[in-house]
């Protein structure tokens, strides 16, 4: 038993009458951290809703009054008011209430400083305020309106710390601060972010509900458009500011003011509570991240009259996406989100919406203008009763005179005047207080008329209290004064279209790239100048870095923003956006093709189309199979194939994608010219081919013999002289084949006869161990460059001039200069000269000419 009891006994604490509690220590913990979590919440962070401070703030107020520290007074020591209000009022850290005192007074954090400053008191930069020593202050003319009437008794008093003087528990407040300079606090579980506004749009909009107090927030938002910070800046998301004010809390995306000149971009404001030194700092080391910085400067112009930072555009660069960078990755286009906690009537917090709000001020202040009009009533009625005790004995100054002159002591004047006279005891005190020469003749006019004027003046503040209709009207006529002595134009401008989601588009810069992909699914997007033109013969330059027993299947010139299609060997097709595929130097390996597709296992990229930046374009594709299958589809039919990809074509057992084209949907005159491995090709109307859907297999482009396979497709146009044109519009002049150990020819095109979809085709090149199989055909003019990828990865570039004109049963002749071990894995037709010299690729050439 014994043993249990001492169990006990530590389990709940002795049962003893000393200072030992007999409690769950849970209990004990949980009491404890709410009681203090309320003291923070309603003691030090959490604004009050009718005055809309915290206690440090209205602490500071109060003890530069009781300091009689006013706006036309000279400024005091910083330190003396931070003294004066830790001595009296607030027994806290000085740090914390200079900070206090020190946001009061910046114009950059509070719509409508209540502290005059003078001295260091900080930057928009965030540089600190100088030492409390250093710096001066004194009440703003607009803070000596939050105090206007205190010792009225419009308000409760309650002891201060150590119950040797009373303060305040709210402020009069004449004007509606918690919504006029706004609220951010942290608590315990809890946290209150509320806007400033524009004072002239909070007296209409409180003007109006005094008016009408069935107004509905919208009803409001005429009058109160939304924040108004003292940045200035603008609001994106105007469209969501009613949803704010109706529950209380809300998000809404803020922008800086800019200019965007030809080559430079001007930063005029920033948003609210942001730093102008932090926002530089921000976007240098966001643009110094980048491998081609796109700005060569940024400075802070910045003076007395007001914010600049420039931002200079580096060359070449597009300044409206460099803009766009700007906007998506620093805090010059950022969000605010607000939540309006506050402390209400009851001492308990609670998020409030916006008429709530309003709605409390008003009633603070009907009880304010009540307990002034009640507390002057009563210095009236009192004052009326004195000054009628002084008019009886003036009327009878005789038998005044007389009861004082006989009088023993005051005590027996006082006794015998309220008998005489029948006067109360404060009369007859009062009238012993009288000098004498106040009882002249034109004092006794005095009386008579301060006595008239009491007496309107307690008629008149009675008819007030008896009538809550001239209260409110007192009110309003207050408030319209206030706000034309100090209300200023808006600052934040609010746009309502509301902010669009910016695109990836947005935020690069176009420009022409190669995209790469080799055999084993390595893909690398590299930029087109990386690539420098050689003639036939040379070893070539590095083109990406490949593992053993890896090559380039593929290479494409395209544009940073196009779409890319991928058609896989197993029939499907996949999209992706040029700028989500990994761009880095030349030489790389790159990224493998997992990472961006969701590919099967076994299947392989067999053909990369450049789509452009729109599906609907007016193209269709053709996919042909390694068995001889031709199919047409429109390409709109895969605008949403993007990485999971979708059926292009349905493959019969053992086939697979060989390659694929796009031709105009509208083609119906051009021609289709198909080569196989064994050296045969053939050339059939492109109008044989009809358009089908996506999840079909495809007519015959040709009749093969065992063993033989397709290797590539080409789409050309005949022209009506006779001629023979790329769909570009250039003109074909030769057959360019190219074979596995490097050899080459052109034939031209006119030795190829016109034949009809499925025939055996035609004889296009002699095959010979010493040149290999063939690879590749394109039909070429003389001023197309190639771009020739061996399985070692190695490239060279040169024009199809460089290579001679053959007959068509021919072998050709070396092309590339290949090492025993090396085969040529692809060959790409690039590019050809255009009209404009600045577009074509020889003005984007390597400036120390041929390697």
């Amino acid at each position: 038993m014994a043993k249990e009891k001492d169990k006990d006994q530590l389990a709940f604490g002795a049962q003893t009458t000393g200072t030992v509690i007999n409690r769950h220590f849970e209990e004990e913990m949980s009491e404890s951290y709410v009681n203090y979590s309320m003291s923070v919440i309603i003691g030090r962070a959490i604004p009050e809703v009718r005055d809309g401070m915290k206690p440090v703030q209205r602490r500071i107020l109060f003890g530069m009054m009781d300091l009689k520290n006013w706006h036309n007074a000279p400024h005091k020591k910083c330190a003396r008011i931070v003294g004066e209000v830790i001595g009296k009022y607030h027994p806290h850290g000085d740090v914390a209430l200079y900070e206090a005192l020190v946001r009061m007074a910046q114009e950059f954090n509070m719509r409508y400083p209540l502290v005059d400053g003078q001295g260091n008191f900080g930057s928009i930069d965030r540089d600190p305020a100088a030492a409390m020593r250093y710096t001066e202050a004194r009440l703003a003319k607009i803070a000596e309106e939050m105090l206007a009437d205190i010792d009225q008794d419009t308000v409760d008093f309650v002891p201060n710390y150590d119950e040797t003087l009373q303060e305040p528990v709210v402020l009069p407040s004449a004007l509606p601060n918690l919504l006029m300079n706004g609220a951010s606090g942290i608590a315990v579980g809890m946290a209150t972010n509320i806007p400033p506004h524009n004072l002239g749009e909070l007296v209409d909009g409180l003007v109006y509900l005094i008016d009408s107090p069935e107004a509905t927030i919208k009803d409001l938002m005429q009058w109160i458009k939304g924040p108004d910070f003292p940045t200035g800046g603008k609001i994106l998301s105007g469209e969501n500011l009613q949803s704010m004010y109706e529950t209380g809390q809300g998000s809404i995306a803020v922008e800086g003011e800019y200019e965007l000149e030809e080559d430079r971009i001007i930063i005029t404001e920033i948003p609210y509570a942001l730093s102008k030194a932090g926002l530089i700092e921000q976007i240098a080391d966001y643009f110094k991240r980048q491998e081609k910085p796109m700005i060569r400067d940024i400075r802070d112009e910045s003076d007395r009259r007001g914010m600049r930072v420039v931002i200079e555009i580096a060359r070449n660069a597009n300044p409206h996406v460099a803009l766009n960078q700007i906007l998506k990755h620093s805090s010059l286009r950022t969000s605010f989100s607000t939540k309006m906690l506050v402390i209400d009537r009851n001492r308990k917090p609670r998020v409030m919406p916006l008429k709530d709000l309003l709605e409390a001020f008003l009633e603070h202040r009907y009880e304010v203008v009540r307990r002034r009009s009640e507390y002057q009533l009563s210095l009236a009625t009192k004052r009326a009763h004195i000054v009628e005790g002084l008019m009886k004995a003036a009327r009878s100054i005789d038998t005044t005179v007389d009861i004082i002159r006989h009088s023993k002591d005051t005590e027996d004047a006082v006794r015998n005047l309220m008998e005489t006279l029948e006067v109360s005891e404060e009369q007859a005190k009062a009238i012993l207080d009288l000098r004498l020469g106040r009882l002249t003749s034109m004092e006794v006019d005095k009386l008579l008329t301060e006595m008239r004027e009491l007496n309107q003046k307690i008629q008149s503040l009675k008819t007030l209290l008896g009538d809550e209709e001239q209260i409110r009207a007192d009110v309003k006529r207050s408030l319209i004064e206030l706000k034309e002595q100090y209300a200023n134009p808006r600052r934040t401008r609010i746009e309502t279209q509301g902010i669009t989601d910016m695109e990836a588009e947005d935020l690069i810069e176009d420009q022409e790239v190669i995209i790469t992909v080799t055999r084993r699914g390595y893909i690398l997007q590299t930029e087109l100048a990386d690539y420098r033109r050689q003639y036939r013969g040379g070893r070539g330059a590095k083109g990406i870095k490949t593992r053993e027993e890896d090559w380039v299947r593929h290479i494409m010139s395209t544009s940073k923003l196009d779409h890319t299609m991928f058609i896989s060997s197993k029939g499907k097709a996949y999209t992706l956006r040029n700028y989500e595929i990994e761009s880095t130097s030349k030489g790389s390996k790159g990224k493998h093709l997992m990472s961006y597709l969701k590919l099967d296992e076994g299947e392989v990229i067999r053909t990369v189309l450049e789509v452009g930046k729109d599906f609907h374009n007016g193209q269709d594709i053709i996919i042909v199979t390694e068995k001889g299958k031709v199919k047409r589809s429109s390409l709109k039919d895969f605008g949403r194939a993007g990485t999971n990809g979708v059926i292009a074509i349905r493959l019969e057992e053992g086939d697979q994608v060989v390659d694929a084209i796009l031709i105009p949907a509208a083609d119906e005159t051009s021609r289709l010219f198909i080569a196989t491995k064994n050296g045969m090709s053939i050339q059939f109307p492109t109008s044989d081919t009809r358009r089908l859907g996506r999840n079909t297999i495809g007519v015959k482009a040709i009749d093969l013999k065992k063993e033989d396979r397709i290797v590539s497709l080409t789409h050309f146009t005949p022209h009506p002289s006779g001629q023979m044109t790329l769909s570009p519009g250039k003109t074909v002049a030769t057959v360019l084949t190219v074979t596995e150990k490097g050899f080459g020819k052109r034939t031209p095109i006119e030795e190829y006869r016109l034949q009809s979809r499925g025939g055996k085709g035609i004889k296009n090149l002699a095959l010979t161990p010493s040149a290999g199989k063939v690879v590749s055909v394109h039909l070429v003019d003389n001023h197309d460059e190639i771009l020739v990828v061996t399985k070692s990865g190695f490239t060279i570039r040169f024009r199809s001039s460089d290579i001679r004109s053959m007959g068509r049963v021919t072998r050709g002749v070396r092309a590339i200069d290949l090492s025993e071990e090396d085969e040529v894995a692809s060959v790409e037709l690039v590019t050809g000269e255009t009209n404009d010299p600045t577009q074509s690729i020889t003005s984007m050439m390597d400036p120390d000419g041929p390697s």
